[in-house]
Formats: structure tokens, sequence, C-alpha cells
């Protein structure tokens, strides 16, 4: 599998690094589904030229979506491999479907890099259509904004005490998000994130008005606290102000700090993701601060149907 993904990637100009242990990681977290249900094989004779991983969650109580990502050699892409390995996909789907509670709305999904032009071009073939584009921005870190608080409000250091509210105000932000995962906010997964080796509050800009939790950027950076400072890339995740406190320059001022503690630990640049047609009009912030697009992502879903369409692979 990772030899098949580093072949997928580079016919795709895929810089994007990837690991035996990250993808072990992937197998070990597939959301309920074993590695015989959810990872397909695709063979030329005795020989593997692709695979598929699929998966299903919840983006709204009654919307379910079972998903597929594919990587294929790029001298086995115009032979209609894609496209037979799509409605093994689907099939397989479907059977995992037929041991769901029925939701009023299914769909199948699948996801692209703007450089993944041929899996593009086999989803639209196969019936996908475009529901939604991510726009991925970069922010060279020369000199940091510097943008004030507005009154009345301030950062505080991020206390162990403060994580059920950061919890909270994260659950409430993507559940109204386009893209979300209902079955990650469960309570019983509060433990996990508690624990997610990720989570590193020192870079967190969390903001408070008394008691009540206003707005927030969870900031992080690549690498270990120990690893060469230099070049090192930030992130500028999960930025959320309530509605409360809209419209008075808070989510400009924590993205500000985030940037400049950032800076302070190293880096260089700090990366987002951010929905192109996010209704809080974010993308426009993000560009008034600076962020430019360096490269978008395409969300695409069919209609759900029990029969595949097409040919289906004779094996797995």
């Amino acid at each position: 599998m990772l030899e098949l993904t580093l072949s997928s990637r580079k016919a795709d100009s895929d810089p994007e690094p990837i690991t035996i242990d990250a993808i072990a990681n992937v197998l070990a977290n597939m959301g309920g589904l074993t590695q015989e249900q959810g990872v397909i094989m695709a063979f030329l004779d005795d020989t593997p030229i692709g695979y598929s991983r699929l998966g299903r969650y919840s983006s709204r109580p009654e919307t379910r979506l079972y998903y597929q990502i594919s990587f294929l050699r790029e001298e086995h892409r115009s032979s209609g491999f894609w496209l037979a390995m799509i409605a093994e996909n689907e099939h397989r789907l479907s059977e995992i479907a037929a041991g769901h509670t029925p939701v009023s709305e299914q769909y199948f999904q699948a996801w692209a890099s703007d450089r993944q032009k041929d899996w593009m071009a086999v989803l639209a073939s196969a019936g996908y259509q475009i529901v939604r584009r991510f726009n991925n921005m970069f922010y060279q870190l020369g000199d940091a904004p510097v943008k004030p608080l507005p009154a009345g409000v301030e950062i505080r250091p991020v206390m162990q005490e403060h994580m059920r509210q950061v919890w909270e105000a994260q659950k409430e932000m993507n559940a109204g998000l386009f893209e979300n995962v209902a079955e990650d906010w469960l309570d019983e997964k509060y433990p996990a994130w508690l624990a997610n080796p990720e989570h590193n509050p020192r870079f967190w800009q969390v903001a408070w008005e008394g008691d009540r939790l206003a707005g927030m950027v969870l900031a992080r950076m690549d690498g270990k606290e120990n690893e060469k400072q230099q070049g090192r890339h930030g992130y500028t995740e999960h930025i959320y102000v309530r509605q409360q406190w809209r419209g008075r320059g808070l989510a400009s001022a924590l993205i500000a700090r985030s940037l400049q503690v950032l800076k302070e630990h190293g880096a260089t640049e700090a990366e987002l993701g951010v929905d192109a047609e996010n209704e809080s009009a974010a993308f426009r912030l993000y560009e008034r601060l600076g962020y430019k697009t360096f490269s978008v992502d395409t969300w695409y879903r069919k209609k759900w149907r029990t029969k595949s369409y097409g040919n289906r692979a004779k094996n797995h």
C-alpha cells in the first residue's frame, strides 16, 4: 500500500509525504470497519496496481456519507481500471450500508486535490458531482500582523480546567460546518480528544469575556519540541468566534496573535484550510490578513443507489 500510494502520488506530482506508520495508523482507525471491509486491492493478473480505502460517517444526524479514497498506478489509468474500482467500491459500500439503520439522506462521497486531475475526471465520468471546494491557504511569516483585542476580552493561558470548554466550543464550531464528522463529537470521544498528541495548548489563543469563552484559534506546529526550530511549519486551525462576539475584530486579533506565537517558536510559514463558500466570509478575512491560496480541494458526492453502475471488478 505504501508503494502504490507513492506511485499514485508521483503520477499526480503530489509531494505530500507518506510513511508506513501513517498508513498503519489509518488502518487502525477505520471508524468501525475492519481492514477486510474497508480496503480493496486491485490486481492485474497477480500484480497489485492500486487500492481503495472505504469508510463512512455522519455529517448530520440524518446525513450519512459513504466515502472512497483510491490510488492507481499511472500506467493503468487509461484502461478503465479506475471506473471498475469505483463500481466495486460502491458495491462494497452498499453492502456495508445494508447493515446500518437507514437515514433520510445517504451519499457516496470522494475528495480530490487540484493535483489529482485523473481522479477528478474519473469521478465525473462515474456520475459524481462537485458539492464544495476548500482553499488551502498559506501565510509567509515575515512580520506577523498586530491586531488589538476588542474591549472587555482577554487572552489567557489554557489550563487543564479550560479543556472541556475548548472541546465544547470546537464541537459547536464543527456542528455548523459543511464538513463535519458528528461521531467525533460524542461525549465518549472526549478522552481521546484530550489525549490527542497534536494538542499543545501553549500555542492556543483562547479569548475570554469573564468566564465565557468568546473565541479561539488552536494553533499548532509540525515537529517535536526538541527538534531544530528553524523552518518549521505552523498551522492556524479551528478558528472560531461565538456569535455574540462577532463583528468586533476578535477573529483578526486571535489569528494575528497565533501567527506571532508561531513565529516566536521558529515557524517560518503558517497554513489553514477554509470552505470557499464559508458563510461567515472567513475566506475574505484570511485574504485581508495576508494568507494566499496555494491549492484547492474538491468534495464530490453521488446520489445513493444500491445498484452500482458499470462493470464491477471480478476479484477484490
